[in-house]
């Protein structure tokens, strides 16, 4: 076996070392394929190729040897299966006899029997008589529909079952792929004899194995097929059934003792759970506490199935009596209540989530008492009957929404397409609603172990805009009070912040119980903050709390002429969280951290009285007439409209100095600092009136003179070098 290198990608590969192992075999096992191809190729009008079967070398069998077998028909594959039991056979007799190999190879003719085996299923599942109990006789009514419906109905579940018997068998087929694989490797990778043998025939098995599973998802796809063409023609025959439906009064007479025996029973399981209920014992013994929830359980579950077969049985007294001749079209009614189904829908959610948490109960017992403690298997009785109960009653709701379906189409063809729009449009819309709830309830995540649907994540979208609207209309109804001068400007803008931020904060601690996280717990998420906030958020931290004593103190309002301790000078338009707003003389918007002017100094020009004083200065030449200069500073004063003049801030003009070249006054006049345009200098808008009033009266403004005096000296002049010679 050492020495053996004949044409087989695995061999070829084991010999040649200088390649990789399995860049060479895949190259090999891709060339075989396409000679496979080539030689399988037939020239038209030729003879077919006679099928052999591969039997491949049982002491080092190659990795695709079996892949024909796919596509072999049942024929060539019983054909191939006896060829390969007999060389089997023939091979096994030389074996040693080794414990071990005898082992493998016992397992092997299990593995080819198994095949036998699989093919003999095959043939019992062609002789089951597919729906058995389903008939459509010539005049059918309304409870020979029912059975056919019913039977359609059970053949439809055990269809489903083998469904997913093919969905495992694919899973296990993919499983077998990759221990194929593996076994591969491990035969290519065998150093001595001994395990190379143990691993070829473990590799042997494993194919045959898979070949089996190819076979169980071959002959039950096939069987599918069949079943689902039975099931559909079944269906067709129902529907026209349907439409050849006729009265008969031995059905109304079993509907109304059917209706009869559902209305008793439900009346006596209602009396039964009120009486248990109702019961004044105290729950001390947590056994007998259980057994009381689980026995009204039971009871609840036993109710809903019986108000659903008492629906079901006026559905089909509803069909029945549509189809009587010469009743009036008044007394045929509809019966389209939607309540019961949705009552149902949530007693099933709620009994399944409360059963799986009596049963977590009764794990937790069984942990705690071990094995010296009471049997509690007979509490899984208990759990078995209320679980059967809920399916059967899933069941239930299925069957009344095709029986609601039907009774729509016998109404329709009886009293016309008008007669029942409303009823089939509401219909629609409701199936539409279940869809989308479906689709809503679909999980994406998980947030604490929580799950967040779409639904949730549409809440809090709708909790964020609706936070968002009230807080603009808010905002709105605060500006109109401004404007109809009902309120200052600077009162409402920090009311409708205070009340932007509540409803912000309000919506955000919404959202977070909607996520299913403790809102009790938000200590430790402040605790978490403040370690945040003390490595690496203290500016934006301190900022906003800057920003709400801003707003609550009300040092400085939106319109204040403000002037900060950096040299920024300007109008306050805004007050955010973080920054302030100030628009400056040249309509430049600065945004000044809040800290600033907590921290430092700020000179607010508006503060509680917009009037202030500034002092104008201004020279006039020497030899100028005083009380004329003051006259005229005076005119210039009172053509600005800004000055301000009441019997306690007069204008006034003050002699200030003997400059150089000036008499050296100063303007001091009361000015309204809202009435200064944010764009304009008042100093700018006094010298220019101070300009205009000096030049009518004649007032001579000065500039700067220099007298230049020029010094000469008696000193001869040098004599130069060429004078000399």
């Amino acid at each position: 076996m050492a020495g053996d290198c004949s044409f087989s990608p695995l061999r070829i590969a084991r010999c040649d070392r200088s390649v990789p192992r399995i860049l060479l075999t895949f190259f090999l096992s891709l060339l075989f394929a396409c000679s496979s191809l080539i030689a399988s190729a037939q020239l038209p009008g030729s003879e077919p190729k006679k099928f052999e079967p591969v039997i491949p070398d049982f002491a080092a069998p190659s990795a695709d040897w079996w892949t024909e077998w796919t596509e072999a028909s049942s024929e060539e594959r019983q054909q191939w299966l006896e060829a390969l039991t007999k060389a089997w056979q023939e091979w096994r007799e030389k074996l040693p006899e080794d414990e071990a190999l005898q082992k493998r190879a016992t397992s092997i003719g299990q593995s080819l029997q198994g095949i036998e085996v699989t093919w003999k299923r095959n043939q019992e599942y062609q002789k089951v008589t597919l729906l058995p109990d389903i008939k459509f006789p010539e005049k059918p009514d309304v409870m020979d529909w029912a059975k056919a419906d019913g039977a359609i109905n059970r053949g439809r579940q055990r269809m489903t079952s083998f469904q997913l018997e093919a969905r495992q068998l694919d899973q296990t087929l993919g499983q077998s792929l990759s221990q194929l694989r593996k076994q591969v490797i491990l035969l290519r990778e065998a150093r001595d004899t001994e395990d190379r043998e143990a691993t070829a025939l473990t590799l042997l098995r494993t194919q045959i194995n898979h070949l089996n599973i190819i076979e169980q998802r071959d002959s039950l796809e096939e069987f599918l097929g069949t079943w689902q063409e039975k099931i559909d023609s079944a269906e067709d025959h129902l529907k026209r059934m349907l439409d050849s439906l006729l009265y008969s009064e031995e059905a109304a007479k079993a509907l109304e003792k059917e209706i009869k025996t559902q209305s008793d029973a439900i009346e006596k399981i209602g009396a039964t759970r009120t009486s248990i209920q109702g019961s004044p014992e105290l729950r001390t013994d947590p056994v007998k506490g259980l057994q009381k929830d689980l026995t009204l359980m039971q009871l609840e579950v036993d109710l809903l199935e019986g108000h659903l077969k008492r629906r079901k049985a006026e559905l089909l007294q509803s069909m029945n009596w549509v189809l009587m001749e010469g009743k009036d079209e008044e007394d045929r009614q509809l019966i389209v209540s939607r309540d019961l189904l949705e009552t149902a829908g949530t007693i099933i959610e709620s009994t399944s989530r409360e059963l799986n948490l009596r049963q977590r109960q009764v794990s937790a017992w069984r942990g705690e008492e071990g094995e010296e403690g009471p049997d509690l298997s007979r509490w899984w009785g208990y759990f078995e009957r209320i679980d059967s109960g809920l399916n059967n009653a899933q069941d239930l709701v299925k069957d009344i929404l095709r029986y609601e379906v039907a009774q729509l189409q016998v109404y329709k063809e009886r009293q016309g397409w008008w007669a029942t729009v409303r009823e089939r449009t509401s219909l629609m819309i409701d199936q539409a609603y279940k869809r989308w709830r479906q689709l809503a309830d679909f999980q994406l995540f998980t947030i604490a172990q929580n799950p967040i649907t779409l639904r949730d994540i549409a809440k809090i979208i709708f909790v964020m805009v609706c936070a968002w609207l009230i807080s603009s209309f808010t905002r709105r109804f605060l500006n109109r009070l401004v404007r109809k001068k009902h309120a200052s400007e600077s009162s409402m803008y920090n009311l409708g912040r205070v009340l932007h931020y509540s409803i912000i904060a309000i919506a955000i601690i919404i959202v977070l119980s909607m996520l299913g996280l403790d809102t009790s717990k938000l200590a430790l998420v402040a605790g978490a903050l403040s370690v945040g906030i003390g490595f690496g958020m203290q500016a934006i931290f301190s900022n906003f709390i800057s920003g709400l004593i801003l707003l609550f103190e009300q040092p400085l309002r939106v319109g204040d002429l403000v002037e900060l301790e950096s040299g920024v000078f300007g109008r306050i338009r805004d007050i955010n969280v973080r920054s302030t707003r100030i628009t400056t003389r040249d309509n430049v918007d600065i945004l000044v951290p809040n800290t600033e002017f907590v921290a430092g100094r700020v000179i607010n020009h508006t503060l509680d009285d917009p009037v202030r004083r500034i002092h104008v200065p201004f020279g006039v030449a020497y030899g100028s007439d005083p009380d004329l200069v003051r006259e005229a500073a005076m005119a210039a004063a009172e053509r600005v409209t800004i000055t301000h003049t009441d019997w306690k801030r007069k204008t006034e003009v003050w002699l200030m100095q003997f400059g150089d070249n000036s008499l050296n006054f100063k303007l001091v006049v009361w000015i309204n600092s809202n009435m200064v345009s944010p764009l304009g200098d008042p100093y700018a808008l006094y010298n220019l009136e101070l300009l205009r009033e000096l030049n009518e009266k004649g007032i001579e403004v000065p500039f700067p003179q220099r007298d230049l005096h020029v010094r000469s000296w008696d000193v001869p002049l040098p004599i130069s070098r060429h004078s000399q010679k």
